[in-house]
């Protein structure tokens, strides 16, 4: 039998769709929707740490810059998030359950779309 050390930390980044209400701009939905979601997450147990939280951009097709993925429609936002956290597994391959089951009671109804995960 193999013993597992939850020792090491493994970097887990996730796509995440947030919804605010009640905004009058892109920019305000950013910051509240940045400051929900790390608020949420810091309330996780100790097997995650270092929580990075951007928004997520999109290449335009005509001018090819980059823009927020964040959109108002009558005072209701989507943002799209990238949230990034380290978290202590056994493997690799565990790192990603062990952050939805850290994390997710903290946002309940919110998809979180594995986008990578490596080790640290």
């Amino acid at each position: 039998m193999t013993v597992s050390s939850d020792t090491e930390w493994y970097t887990v980044t996730y796509s995440v769709p947030w919804i605010v209400h009640s905004v009058a701009t892109a920019q305000d939905a950013i910051n509240i929707a940045v400051a929900e979601l790390g608020k949420r997450v810091a309330k996780a147990s100790k097997a995650i740490r270092n929580a990075d939280i951007v928004v997520q951009s999109a290449r335009c097709n005509g001018c090819g810059s980059a823009v927020d993925v964040a959109t108002v429609v009558s005072g209701e936002a989507l943002v799209g998030l990238l949230l990034t956290v380290d978290v202590r597994s056994g493997r690799l391959e565990d790192s990603d359950t062990i952050a939805r089951r850290e994390i997710g009671p903290h946002v309940p109804d919110t998809p979180l779309t594995l986008v990578e995960a490596t080790a640290s």
